[in-house]
């Protein structure tokens, strides 16, 4: 932690009456995060919007897009009866603290800090699972019936963005990390991922704002309970991009029940599961682009490739679901 990002979470705190409080650094990686010690409470996160690379997106650096994760995370915590992270606003009311650097400034955000132990495989069951699909539901059904205020704004998981993303594989390929066939079978996935979503609807039902990022490690377990965590890359798009996360992060033997838990709290749509399949082939490619740049990402690049190529690309290229609920 340097004495300028020090100077800038101390600043930020002082803005929500925190002055003084103990800081403690976890990481930085979409953006710089501590934890805030405060008597009496669970404490606070605060976040500190700089991405520790350009591949992670903008979006922290715009504070329109931050205010708007945490508009919904809001909402969500008003509106529905799970539990999540809750935004703190600053004295001024305000979602979002600006903190003057140099010429420029830099965004912050303060959440109450969550209890809960990390959710990894050995903790998984039939019932986190169950909790699982539940809460994902519930996402996407509150998602489906919310109004966004009208300057509100988050990335989205459309048709531009996988083709982006494949695109920015390019240089691993010129280099050797990823075979030319490899990469021949990852474009054919992304051409008819993208070719399915320019015929979906846009209709509320199906496509609206989703956590896009709903892997175990941004999974709490507190009391046997699933806490779901870090908004931070929520997005709009079909909310079929979510359970293609999820599933590819769950072990097979409990799709099924992930699925039961799900349809206890709304429909899924017809083809949603060929389409799960495909939206977590564009989601590693996505996940491929941002380890292209960063240097020490490079042999894990050129182990995963191969390993997704062989066991899902091109089963799903061919037509064949490589899932067991599908």
């Amino acid at each position: 932690m340097t004495s300028q990002l020090d100077a800038v979470a101390r600043q930020a705190l002082a803005a929500y009456g925190l002055d003084g409080a103990p800081l403690v650094f976890i990481r930085h990686s979409d953006s710089v995060a501590f934890r805030v010690e405060a008597p009496g409470s669970d404490g606070y996160l605060l976040r500190l919007h700089i991405p520790i690379t350009p591949a992670m997106g903008s979006h922290g650096a715009d504070g329109v897009m931050v205010r708007s994760e945490l508009q919904w995370l809001e909402a969500l915590n008003d509106d529905t009866d799970l539990v999540l992270q809750r935004p703190i606003r600053n004295r001024d009311d305000e979602l979002v603290t600006t903190v003057p650097v140099g010429a420029g400034a830099l965004h912050c955000s303060l959440l109450r800090w969550l209890p809960g132990e990390a959710y990894d495989s050995e903790r998984q069951t039939e019932d986190t699972a169950r909790q699982i699909g539940r809460i994902l539901a519930t996402l996407h059904r509150h998602a489906s019936e919310w109004r966004p205020p009208p300057d509100w704004r988050r990335p989205a998981r459309d048709a531009a963005y996988f083709e982006a993303v494949l695109w920015a594989l390019r240089p691993a390929v010129e280099d050797g990390r990823i075979a030319r066939d490899d990469y021949v079978e990852l474009a054919k996935a992304v051409a008819q991922l993208v070719e399915r979503i320019r015929e979906l609807p846009r209709h509320p039902d199906v496509y609206g704002v989703m956590h896009a990022d709903a892997h175990k490690g941004n999974m709490l377990l507190d009391g046997g309970e699933v806490r779901l965590i870090d908004f931070s890359f929520c997005a709009t798009g079909n909310y079929m991009f979510d359970l293609g996360v999820c599933l590819s992060d769950m072990s097979p033997a409990l799709h099924g029940t992930f699925v039961e838990g799900y349809r206890g709290v709304r429909p899924l749509p017809e083809g949603w599961a060929e389409l799960a399949e495909g939206f977590f082939l564009g989601a590693m490619v996505g996940t491929f682009s941002f380890w292209v740049p960063r240097p020490e990402a490079h042999e894990h690049l050129a182990a995963m490739v191969p390993r997704i190529v062989q066991e899902y690309v091109l089963k799903h290229n061919r037509g064949e679901p490589f899932w067991p609920y599908a």
